[in-house]
């Protein structure tokens, strides 16, 4: 072999390693990019991140609100409406976001145009400002609502034109139905115990039906007053007539119950009975009556000693005052509906709803139940944090 062709043989060894260790640096620089981009997409990052947390402020401000606010000086009007609407859509947003769905950009600029839109409605039309002003100081209170309305507005201007947040908030929301073919009532209790989306539904139920109950109690009332059942009725307890969005959480509380301790009595109950549904109703009635009576007389003992809130005694068939057979009655064929006809038909409802749709659907009842609860049972007064159920 001659100088030369030792020569070319070189060179070709060397333009094959210079390929090679070229390939070796681009693929590594190329892995490495995709690294960061995952990373990225991971990660809300700092801008994201920013209007995350733009939307815990807004939504801690409106639970501060409600908790600040004297119950005696809040009226039922377009505070609550801005309360409410506020403390959900800052519940749905910042779910979104964490979610890193796509729809979180788009909804996170009308969320922000919204709630500065209600607060200065609220604030310099209906007279806000000087309830909060009167226990923050005018400077602070000026300065909360300056930074509010700035934030909101570097908000909407960063989600409508960064490509950081498209690229980042790009997840495409769950339209699927958790359940596609029958629902998670179909399996046994001890099932569905185990999955986030019972007790998710759960707390939707708790909330919802104390609500609910405030409203069925009203009804109940209203029948007493017309003779349908037997009792007084006080139309000046403002807690009961006024206070249409005060959570009974004892409702609440008993639908709850119903979920997860009669649910299992009426799936061996069906067991038991071979599926025959008459018997398994019948026996079912007497356990919901003995459930029912039960809480009511647990409840009184705890929070009716002085007999307060309600007083049977005069009432036939009657015990100690807290219970009576015309109230048990009532509350267990109620009881039984639910056990029976509504919680199976909201189970399948919630199966049948898109993943996202039932998860926003909580999320919104999370926020505008902290509200409430918070306006409703605590207050941050001169003395200090006051807990209880307050008359406005």
């Amino acid at each position: 072999m001659n100088n030369e062709t030792v020569g070319q043989t070189v060179a070709q060894r060397m333009q094959t390693t210079a390929r090679s260790m070229w390939g070796a640096i681009t693929s590594s620089g190329t892995k490495a990019v995709a690294r960061t981009r995952e990373r990225t997409r991971e990660g809300l990052g700092v801008g994201v991140r920013a209007c995350q947390l733009y939307f815990v402020a807004v939504l801690a401000c409106a639970l501060a609100y409600a908790l600040i606010t004297a119950p005696a000086d809040f009226a039922y009007d377009f505070s609550l409406v801005h309360g409410f609407a506020t403390a959900a859509l800052a519940s749905v947003a910042i779910w979104l976001f964490q979610k890193r769905a796509a729809a979180a950009r788009t909804f996170g600029i009308v969320a922000a145009l919204v709630c500065v839109g209600l607060s200065l409605i609220d604030m310099f039309l209906f007279g806000a400002f000087d309830v909060v002003a009167a226990r923050l100081g005018s400077v602070a209170t000026n300065a909360l609502l300056v930074a509010q309305y700035a934030f909101a507005a570097a908000l909407c201007a960063y989600l409508g034109t960064s490509p950081h947040a498209k690229f980042v908030l790009s997840r495409p929301l769950d339209r699927r139905p958790i359940a596609t073919s029958g629902h998670s009532f179909d399996a046994p209790l001890k099932q569905r115990v185990h999955t986030w989306v019972f007790w998710r539904d759960i707390m939707m139920y708790f909330i919802v039906f104390s609500f609910m109950g405030h409203w069925a109690e009203m009804l109940f009332c209203y029948n007493i007053y017309t003779g349908l059942f037997m009792g007084d009725v006080d139309f000046s307890e403002v807690m009961l007539w006024k206070q249409w969005l005060f959570p009974y959480c004892a409702e609440g509380v008993a639908v709850v119950l119903i979920a997860v301790l009669l649910t299992p009595v009426k799936e061996w109950l069906l067991r038991r009975f071979t599926g025959h549904l008459l018997p398994a109703v019948l026996v079912s009635i007497v356990v919901t009556a003995a459930v029912c009576t039960t809480i009511d007389f647990t409840c009184g003992m705890i929070c009716n000693q002085n007999y307060e809130v309600w007083d049977y005694r005069a009432l036939p068939f009657n015990f100690m005052g807290q219970v009576c057979l015309q109230n048990s009655t009532v509350y267990t064929i109620a009881a039984s509906l639910i056990l029976w006809v509504f919680y199976p038909l909201m189970d399948r409802g919630l199966r049948r709803m898109p993943r996202f749709a039932s998860d926003a659907l909580f999320f919104t009842l999370l926020g505008m139940y902290a509200f409430s609860a918070l306006l409703h049972f605590m207050y941050v007064g001169d003395a200090g944090l006051i807990v209880g159920a307050f008359e406005m």
